[in-house]
């Protein structure tokens, strides 16, 4: 099956009849017809296997293995994980999704938690950043912290540490690659982008935004 096809046939089963990996990974697979999701399935179980199933073990990956993207954080590559987990490098939300399936293969329950401008994971009530090599805060710290990170003044909303359910990390990669692709107002990423948003009916107002995209292809 088509990779995009795949994913949108995935988006739209039941959320516990798909693993995050898969669906996220397909992402980039989508973008990159040279690879397949397995090799992000196989290098997640590689990672794992490297681990003390713990939280602070599965952390550990960010200081050796994976870290932000911190001299190109705009590169679309940073969104596919086959790539992040070939190069190393990668923005808060995929590694983030790193750490979930990572902690998933081991029985280690880590969430993703979408703050405003950043993407973190908490596990146990201790939130971690796998872009700045897995520091760990406290939900005392976090706010403070977040503040630093983004350069942003508002209040935290206590709302926004609720985990994020694995519908809306899709969206969220997949708004990250809009931001992207639509800068560079290159058609051939924007029309593949176009079918992977169409799966979600929650984005059937973009329609309209989809056609002036593929404008080229007429």
């Amino acid at each position: 099956m088509d990779p995009a096809d795949r994913f949108v046939e995935l988006v739209q089963r039941p959320p516990g009849d798909v693993h995050l990996d898969v669906a996220a990974g397909l992402i980039g697979v989508c973008f990159d017809s040279g690879v397949d999701v397995a090799a992000v399935t196989e290098s997640l179980d590689r990672l794992a296997g490297e681990c003390v199933p713990t939280f602070d073990g599965v952390l550990q990956q960010f200081q050796h293995h994976l870290t932000g993207n911190l001299t190109d954080y705009g590169d679309p590559r940073n969104s596919y994980l086959h790539e992040v987990l070939h190069r190393g490098v990668g923005i808060p939300i995929t590694l983030s999704v790193c750490a979930i399936e990572i902690g998933r293969r081991l029985g280690v329950e880590i969430h993703g938690i979408g703050l405003p401008g950043h993407f973190m994971v908490e596990s146990g009530g201790v939130f971690a950043d796998p872009f700045h090599a897995g520091r760990c805060f406290s939900a005392d710290e976090l706010e403070p912290a977040w503040r630093r990170m983004t350069g942003l003044q508002d209040r935290l909303d206590p709302r926004l540490l609720a985990p994020v359910p694995q519908r809306g990390i899709l969206l969220r990669m997949l708004n990250n690659l809009k931001a992207t692709f639509v800068a560079m107002d290159d058609p051939v990423p924007l029309r593949t982008l176009a079918v992977l948003r169409s799966a979600f009916p929650e984005l059937a107002q973009e329609r309209a935004e989809y056609a002036r995209w593929l404008r080229h292809w007429n």
